[in-house]
């Protein structure tokens, strides 16, 4: 499947969404999966990386760098990351979604969910589309975001959810991915 890539700009700074494998920064994803943020997940080896990544779409999200020189070819640093595991027809899984915390609060998660959300809305058969949390802020923000509801209660706190294709489509698009933060 070819690469989709957004962009947007806030506060005079550039952001860059990108499913790119080439993208990817694997030193940024096992530091990620070692902040408690990510309470699920844990560092592993190079090759099981690549292997996960290679058999998932992962969207990072990166802030540009800033250059001297204006006409050289811009250089993006990785600041987040959102996993879907799929079959690219009918079923998405998300998972490991992360922004580090010096970008937190600008807006950047729901714009990277809203990326997400464009990419299962394409699939062309997408019977379901399902997540794991933990926290009641995240199910709020799954349910505003996506329109999943949960469909159940894990004994270690975590609850299921989950949602259809007309669930995703249902939720108003208050803004469009290409618009400013």
């Amino acid at each position: 499947m070819a690469s989709r890539d957004w962009y947007r700009s806030f506060a005079d700074k550039k952001y860059l969404i990108s499913t790119s494998r080439t993208f990817l920064s694997h030193d940024f994803i096992q530091t990620a999966f070692e902040d408690a943020a990510m309470y699920w997940a844990k560092a592993m080896s190079p090759s099981s990386l690549r292997l996960m990544l290679d058999n998932s779409c992962t969207l990072g999200l990166y802030i540009q760098d800033k250059r001297e020189d204006s006409e050289s070819v811009p250089a993006f640093t990785q600041i987040g990351i959102a996993r879907i595991i799929t079959d690219y027809v009918t079923f998405a899984y998300l998972t490991d979604v992360y922004i580090q915390a010096d970008c937190r609060d600008l807006g950047l998660g729901k714009w990277l969910i809203a990326c997400c959300k464009e990419m299962v809305e394409d699939m062309p058969e997408l019977r379901r589309v399902l997540l794991l949390t933990g926290s009641e802020q995240a199910k709020r923000f799954y349910k505003e975001q996506l329109g999943m509801n949960v469909v159940e209660q894990c004994a270690d706190g975590l609850v299921v959810m989950s949602g259809r294709k007309a669930d995703l489509q249902a939720v108003g698009r208050k803004e469009k991915t290409s618009d400013p933060v």
